[in-house]
């Protein structure tokens, strides 16, 4: 089965920086574990998922997860270019473990993408002067089914003035990323909410499940930055798998 990926990392050198050994590289590009995870932390996790969605899932056809991120690719989206000299700037020590990092490798011969925890293994500073964590584990759940449950959730919470002003401009489905509102989502599946919390403490890495129609995110790779993450045959699909 071919991987998907955009690029490949140089060997030893990134792969150390990255904090990545080549038996975790093969692991996720046999399908068998996303980056950061081991393949019976991720069988764990897949089966748990399912039992949070659906209990016994009497249709597991009903529901659609797909990884998403550079725990799936290896690389972040194309909006998300390799960082340069200039950009760690005012950051001493991101640049120079970049620059550690880097040597004196041509930009042409650097990664175009920033590849998975980048940033965090920098060292790096966010808008708001805080480190950058580590990469998010992120899930796209499809299913008209918990659509139809969280829309009434949300409506529930409308009309108790339990939803912010700022979520209430947003409306239910996001117009600029198209999930379905999150509060919408915890309130109306709490066990979805406890397994990403109870994942991010032992992944030691956020775990963040978004919600979609049937249908899944819609195809936006025509609008704005061409980033979109509709339905393709190389996605990481999730397959429904019973715990034991």
């Amino acid at each position: 089965m071919a991987a998907r990926r955009h690029g490949v990392p140089r060997p030893d050198r990134d792969l150390a920086f990255l904090g990545l050994k080549w038996r975790q590289v093969d692991w996720w590009r046999r399908y068998q574990a996303p980056l950061g995870t081991t393949p019976q932390q991720f069988k764990d996790m897949s089966s748990s998922l399912y039992t949070a969605l659906c209990g016994a899932c009497e249709r597991p056809q009903d529901y659609d997860v797909r990884l998403q991120g550079s725990w799936a690719f290896f690389f972040s989206g194309r909006h998300k270019n390799f960082p340069t000299e200039q950009e760690p700037a005012g950051q001493p020590v991101a640049l120079e473990r970049f620059r550690e990092w880097m040597g004196s490798t041509p930009p042409a011969e650097r990664p175009a993408r920033r590849p998975f925890e980048t940033l965090y293994k920098l060292g790096a500073l966010d808008e708001k002067g805080k480190p950058v964590g580590p990469s998010d584990g992120d899930l796209h759940v499809s299913s008209d089914v918990m659509v139809t449950a969280a829309r009434k959730k949300w409506d529930e919470l409308k009309n108790d003035g339990k939803l912010t002003a700022d979520e209430l401009r947003t409306g239910f489905i996001h117009p600029k990323y198209s999930f379905v509102n999150r509060t919408a989502v915890r309130e109306a599946f709490p066990d979805l909410a406890k397994w990403a919390t109870g994942w991010k403490e032992r992944l030691g890495r956020p775990v963040a499940p978004s919600l979609f129609p049937s249908s899944g995110p819609p195809d936006k790779s025509q609008e704005g930055t061409g980033v979109s993450t509709h339905y393709r045959a190389s996605d990481w699909v999730v397959a429904y798998s019973p715990q034991s």
